[in-house]
């Protein structure tokens, strides 16, 4: 009572169901139904190519579901006339359907595809199987040695030359100074380390020839005679032989600087004369500073940093050769930049701190305070100027001092004021040419906030800091305030201890809060806890516009937004708009202390250029700051 049926179908998934036929009494029964998939059609795949002479050695295997023997495949290159082969050689996996075959092709880059022909039933040929390989049978070697023979008569010249297309030895030819000394030398002599590296090609690849030559200096050149395919013979590059007895070169020519901002480029032309043996290369030094860059022989552009602002420079450049040092070339005078130029770009990023590793009375703490400040200046360079923040934490202005941000830590002020004074000789230390810094001393609106706070941060804290780093130049200090919605002060007192603030001292504020639940597409509403975008906008410009410094929290992508319509406030109250330094991040913070989110540097100072150069009246032609702040734990 078995049965068994074959029926014919196209490629595709089908479903088959099979009924018993009733005979006399009852009905019909479904027995089942199936699904099925098939393919009549082909499969080919490549499973290596090589370059081989005239072209393409392809190696791969094709089968079809309706044979059983060997189909044909069709192997072409970058779609041209197809090679017709038959794939039936041995193999591990698909053993009497693999093929191997050449296909010609010339230098370059092509596809190479191969494509199994339809046996039987099945919807046509296989898909095409492609690989690609870049060819090239131009010839190639090395140039490996150029020196006088003992007696100072001739040149002795020595390498290998191979060409893809042939394992026989090829030619190649000799120039001297850019003219032939007549006629070729013949690769043929054997060089058992290019033939390991190259076996299919032999052994006998290298060449030796005597070129006369007097006491003066020459440039001899070898070119690799290209046979068979490839598009024409190859330079082995060229090798000078100094003269017997060379001198200094010539000086360099044409020297002129153009001055910028902490640096200056420098440009020349080489010598006239090597003096007998090429120069190997240059020294640009400046006047005043003696500040030298060294530059290699083929180059003729220099940029020397660390140079000081409004200063004037003249420049020499030397070249030097075996023999010793070329007389110098000079520049006029140039003058750099008084200024850094404006930034319209990502700013350079310096390192801000939350510090939290002081204690009161403990001597050891300076010294790392010191250390601090001195990497902090060796990691920002001459040409640009930087803002780093100090974030010490809230004010206990009944016990006269405060408590470190995120700690229990109690520090007085004149503890801080010590630590702070060392961090400041540190960078001063280490501090580079055209690279002024404005160091911000910041505490919170989350503990202590009034009107008393606020001048005890300006008497107690950055003026002392301020007078005692009046004595180093291109250092200037700052007072800084973590202002945010979110923190226990509310508006009115926040606002009292900024007045304050800015009333006790002439030193700069720098603005480094966040703007907790302001919008971010519209102007003057509300902010968290009552606070408004219009309250914002005085404590972060409106209280002193020329003083107040704006170094907002840019975390997130909506931050940015956020104080563009808080400028918007202002600018729309016929007020000033905001002074926008730059951004600040704490994505090293964040690693250090995961549970945090925060864009890196350059990802901020994107944000907040892009928001301000969308408003016309908010456009500016530079943001000069980026900083991180990481922790001092």
């Amino acid at each position: 009572h078995g049965f068994t049926a074959q029926i014919p179908l196209p490629d595709g998934t089908h479903s088959i169901c099979a009924f018993a036929i009733n005979v006399a009494t009852g009905t019909n029964i479904l027995l089942g139904c199936k699904t099925v998939t098939l393919s009549h059609s082909p499969t080919a795949a490549i499973t290596a190519t090589s370059q081989i002479s005239p072209g393409v050695h392809v190696i791969g295997w094709a089968t079809d579901p309706d044979a059983t023997g060997p189909i044909h495949v069709l192997i072409t290159v970058d779609s041209g006339t197809a090679l017709d082969v038959l794939a039936n050689g041995a193999g591990a996996s698909t053993s009497g359907h693999n093929f191997a075959a050449t296909i010609a092709a010339t230098n370059g880059s092509h596809t190479v595809c191969v494509t199994a022909v339809n046996v039987g039933a099945g919807a046509g040929n296989s898909l095409p199987a492609c690989s690609t390989i870049a060819l090239n049978f131009n010839p190639f070697g090395s140039f490996d040695l150029a020196r006088r023979t003992p007696d100072n008569l001739s040149a002795s010249l020595t390498g290998w030359a191979i060409d893809p297309d042939t394992a026989k030895s090829i030619t190649v030819t000799v120039t001297v100074d850019g003219r032939s000394v007549g006629g070729t030398v013949t690769a043929n002599l054997p060089r058992s380390d290019v033939g390991e590296v190259f076996p299919t090609s032999g052994p006998n690849h290298g060449f030796g020839v005597i070129v006369p030559m007097d006491a003066n200096e020459h440039t001899f050149c070898l070119t690799a005679v290209n046979v068979g395919g490839g598009s024409g013979n190859t330079s082995l590059t060229c090798r000078i032989i100094n003269a017997i007895h060379p001198v200094p070169p010539s000086a360099p020519t044409a020297v002129a600087a153009v001055g910028g901002y902490g640096g200056a480029i420098v440009n020349w032309a080489a010598p006239v004369s090597d003096g007998g043996a090429p120069w190997t290369s240059y020294t640009v030094t400046s006047s005043p500073g003696s500040i030298q860059v060294t530059a290699a022989s083929g180059v003729t552009t220099a940029t020397v940093t660390g140079l000081k602002p409004k200063t004037s420079y003249t420049f020499t450049v030397v070249a030097k050769n075996v023999a010793g040092n070329s007389p110098a070339g000079r520049s006029p005078a140039v003058t750099t930049q008084a200024s850094p130029p404006a930034q319209t770009s990502p700013a350079p990023i310096s390192t801000s701190r939350y510090i939290r590793n002081i204690h009161d009375n403990n001597a050891n703490d300076l010294n790392v305070l010191r250390t601090e400040g001195a990497a902090d200046a060796k990691a920002n360079p001459s040409g640009h100027g930087y803002l780093i923040l100090l974030d010490i934490g809230g004010q206990d202005q009944a016990d006269g001092g405060v408590v470190l941000s995120a700690t229990t830590r109690f520090v007085t002020y004149a503890t801080l004021v010590a630590n702070l004074k060392a961090y400041t000789d540190g960078y001063a230390s280490a501090q580079k040419p055209s690279a002024p810094v404005v160091i911000a001393i910041g505490t919170n609106n989350d503990m202590q906030v009034t009107s008393a706070a606020g001048k005890a941060w300006a008497d107690s804290v950055v003026d002392p800091v301020a007078a005692y780093a009046r004595k180093y130049t291109g250092m200037t200090i700052a007072g800084a305030n973590d202002i945010e919605p979110g923190f226990r002060a509310n508006y009115a007192n926040t606002k009292s201890w900024l007045d304050a603030y800015l009333k006790a001292t002439g030193a700069p504020f720098v603005f480094n809060g966040s703007a907790d639940g302001c919008a971010w597409t519209v102007t003057n509403h509300g902010c968290n806890n009552g606070w408004s975008m219009a309250g914002l906008y005085y404590l972060a410009a409106g209280a002193a516009p020329t003083r107040i410094l704006n170094l907002p929290q840019i975390y997130n992508n909506t931050m940015a937004q956020q104080w563009k319509y808080i400028s918007l406030t202002g600018v729309e109250g016929e007020q000033p708009r905001i002074n926008f330094g730059g951004a600040l991040t704490e994505w090293t913070a964040c690693r250090q202390s995961p549970g945090c989110g925060s864009l890196t540097g350059n990802q901020a100072w994107t944000q907040m250029w892009s928001q301000l150069q969308s408003s016309v009246p908010l456009k500016v032609g530079s943001l000069p700051y980026s900083t991180d702040l990481r922790i001092d734990s």
